[in-house]
């Protein structure tokens, strides 16, 4: 899955420009590993003055080497930064509705951040490393064959098993690694948490029982992390111990069997010094692949990349010549078994305004979701009175705004709308004691007010939005919660003048209410009554 979704960052990035500063990587680092060969030959004797400066020419530039890769990466890092959170972003806004209540918002928003970090950090040390170690044990291999044949192949296969005891050492610490990122966001969740319900633990003095909480969930993720260290630091000890011992077995086997050829002797003592400096990291450095890898892998695993989500077998038909939009049988449980519809048959009246009511747990809020199609019943139809797919929108009580300019959130997704149309509206709503300029609308997101936006006139913005929309069908979901009588009958007043072709839908418990009602649908009544209230 891992590599999958690299591949897909590749894709997006292009292969051909990915293979071209492949290439440059690899062009660089054979100047760079160039530099013992290029001493050798400065202290031979007798070397004209030519050759001497175009030697020291050739030694600087293989010493500015990596800065010059380095400051060449910098696009690279930042179209990693934005397709590894592009594609993560795509995978979550396909993802089902359950998905949503499922996941909490600090796991996802972590996880997003963390496999975004892992492909920055892989892109920026790790490919450098991978085309560095291969670019030093080819050239080295070949340039010492080429003098002593069984050095050159002793180097190549004395390195590659420390690579390999290397890549061992690192898989046995991928449990390790994925328990400590699963800490790590879990500190996230409960910091979104304690915001969530800071009015409830302020209230009933529990901020240090809170504390003790935050205390026991850090000092698990110290553990975690911990204990990730310290294998990785056991085998970084033992990778380097590992390399010194080959080194001088390399360095031995040199003397013994090209004796005293001094050329040879400097060349191959200074390919082992620059052998040891770069590798003498490549534990520690491939435990950082391997860690970030895991990350990556556990951040996918989390968010359920790639994980197929089967098409939603949604109950809706289109019928342009109904008048109504019918339920027909529609039988629905939630996934614990619990039945909550059963055979349902209701009638919702095309273009009118039609409430919907009955006892707390009787499933209002839920039909609201089935006829969104965030929820996929049993068994059952749902007929829609229209020719295509009929335009809806669905304003839930727990409804928020977006952190938006106020003309974003009122004119949702993309509706266009005057800003005289707008301010005829808001001061129609008595929006206007809150937004009184253009800036106001235009510029200030909801927390850019001076007094907090407050539960009622998010609801007035809300409601703006279904007036400009104009929706073919609204799902509203006790939307005059927050509104004091007089608004109350304000808003009503607004539907009829606004919204007089739009089939309405709205869960009500204040039955005073029903009077605006052109119809009222009681759940486990078996038919529609008119309103008599």
């Amino acid at each position: 899955m891992a590599w999958k979704y690299i591949r897909k960052i590749i894709t997006r990035i292009g292969i051909v420009k990915v293979a071209l500063f492949s290439a440059f990587l690899f062009a660089g680092y054979v100047v760079y590993f160039a530099q013992p060969y290029l001493i050798t030959k400065l202290f031979e004797p007798k070397l004209n003055r030519d050759l001497q400066i175009l030697l020291v020419c050739a030694l600087a530039l293989s010493l500015m080497m990596v800065p010059i890769i380095n400051s060449c990466n910098n696009s690279f890092i930042q179209a990693v930064r934005k397709y590894s959170k592009q594609i993560l972003w795509e995978s979550v806004v396909n993802k089902p509705f359950r998905y949503y209540s499922d996941k909490p918002v600090g796991m996802v928003q972590s996880y997003i951040k963390d496999v975004s970090f892992a492909c920055r950090e892989l892109e920026q040390t790790s490919l450098a490393v991978v085309v560095q170690m291969t670019v030093m044990l080819i050239m080295y291999s070949v340039t010492l064959s080429l003098q002593n044949l069984v050095v050159g192949m002793s180097y190549l296969f004395f390195f590659l098993g420390y690579m390999m005891v290397s890549v061992w050492m690192a898989k046995r610490n991928r449990s390790n690694v994925a328990a400590s990122l699963k800490s790590a966001s879990k500190v996230n969740e409960y910091i979104i948490d304690y915001y969530r319900n800071v009015e409830t633990i302020l209230a009933s003095d529990s901020k240090n029982f809170e504390e003790h909480n935050m205390a026991d969930i850090l000092n698990e993720e110290q553990k975690s992390f911990t204990n990730v260290q310290k294998i990785t630091n056991i085998a970084s000890l033992f990778q380097q111990f590992l390399i010194v011992v080959l080194s001088c077995i390399i360095v031995i086997l040199g003397q013994v069997l090209a004796g005293t050829k001094e050329n040879f002797s400097l060349s191959l003592v200074l390919v082992l010094l620059y052998s040891i400096v770069n590798l003498s990291g490549f534990g520690t450095q491939y435990l950082a692949i391997e860690e970030l890898l895991n990350r990556i892998r556990a951040g996918l695993t989390e968010l359920e990349y790639g994980k197929e989500t089967p098409a939603p077998n949604l109950p809706f038909k289109l019928n342009g010549t109904k008048n109504a939009i019918s339920l027909k049988s529609i039988s629905y449980a939630y996934q614990n078994n619990q039945q909550v519809f059963h055979n349902l048959e209701l009638v919702f009246p095309k273009n009118k305004l039609t409430a919907l009511v009955g006892p707390n747990g009787s499933g209002k809020s839920t039909l609201l979701k089935i006829l969104t199609g965030f929820y996929q019943p049993q068994s059952g139809q749902i007929i829609l009175p229209f020719v295509s797919q009929p335009t809806l929108l669905y304003l839930p009580q727990s409804a928020q705004l977006f952190n938006r300019s106020i003309i974003e959130n009122i004119c949702y997704p993309k509706q266009q709308v005057t800003t005289e149309q707008l301010f005829t509206l808001i001061k129609e709503i008595n929006l206007d004691t809150l937004i009184k300029s253009a800036a106001d609308l235009t510029v200030k997101t909801p927390g850019d007010f001076k007094n907090k936006i407050s539960g009622g006139e998010k609801q007035k913005i809300l409601f703006l939005r279904a007036i400009v929309s104009k929706p073919q069908i609204l799902l509203l979901d006790e939307f005059t919660s927050n509104l004091d009588e007089k608004t109350i009958i304000l808003v009503y007043q607004m539907i009829r003048k606004y919204l007089p072709l739009t089939t309405i839908i709205s869960v009500v418990h204040r039955y005073d209410e029903l009077k605006y009602y052109d119809e009222v649908v009681q759940l486990g009544q078996p038919h529609n009554f008119k309103n008599q209230f």
